[in-house]
């Protein structure tokens, strides 16, 4: 689907996100060197309370990690951990067009999944419809032959060409439904699309999600 359309817009704004480069590796998400053996657990104590004072962690994390502490287990990977979990994300133009594209698309979604249900109502009611024209056709070619066993050919003839008028409406009914169940057909089509397009999306940000979180202090990188 090209672009131009208000659909076929998003499905170019999602395409150029998606193939535009995001930059996962290098600084921001290296792992930092291993802390020096030689830092005391003072050390580390002391950053502790200054991250309960300041409020980055709550008081259950903070129980837990001094518990630690007085075991002598408190690591400097366990204080950068939550310092990540706290860090202010920042904003950057590539997350906002995700964003947006990502509202887009759902609010599109949701246009599809209104339009689906009022479609499906409709189906029923044609399959209603047909089902009953059906018993007026056979009422009628049973009331013909009715007739014509009676010797009535006027009452015959009448009773046919009722029953052709029936049958006329008949195929216009059907044609109708069958041309709806290739709408619904091609609906569902475009909401896979745009179903895979956004949750191509969710994990571009959630990639930028893992990026803005920087470099973990303490922890060695494999490799």
């Amino acid at each position: 689907m090209g672009c131009g359309s208000g659909l076929g817009d998003l499905f170019c704004i999602a395409d150029n996100l998606l193939q535009s480069p995001r930059p996962l590796a290098g600084s921001r998400w290296e792992f930092a060197r291993p802390m020096d053996s030689t830092r005391s657990g003072e050390d580390l104590l002391t950053r502790l309370y200054k991250m309960h004072g300041e409020g980055q962690i709550s008081e259950e994390v903070f129980t837990a990690l001094r518990g630690l502490a007085d075991r002598g287990q408190l690591r400097a990977v366990d204080l950068a951990v939550h310092q990540a979990r706290t860090r202010p994300r920042p904003t950057r133009p590539k997350d906002i067009e995700t964003e947006n594209a990502l509202r887009g698309i759902r609010s599109r979604l949701d246009q599809l999944a209104e339009a689906r249900k009022g479609s499906e109502k409709i189906l029923s009611e044609l399959q209603g419809r047909i089902a009953d024209v059906d018993g007026r056709i056979s009422n009628k070619a049973n009331a013909a032959r009715g007739s014509v066993g009676e010797g009535d050919d006027q009452s015959a003839r009448r009773r046919l060409t009722e029953k052709a008028r029936l049958a006329s409406s008949r195929d216009r009914l059907t044609r109708q439904l069958q041309l709806l169940k290739e709408g619904l057909a091609q609906l569902d089509d475009l909401t896979d699309q745009l179903q895979n397009k956004a949750i191509e999306l969710e994990a571009v940000r959630a990639r930028g999600d893992l990026a803005s979180l920087g470099p973990v202090e303490g922890v060695q990188g494999e490799g």
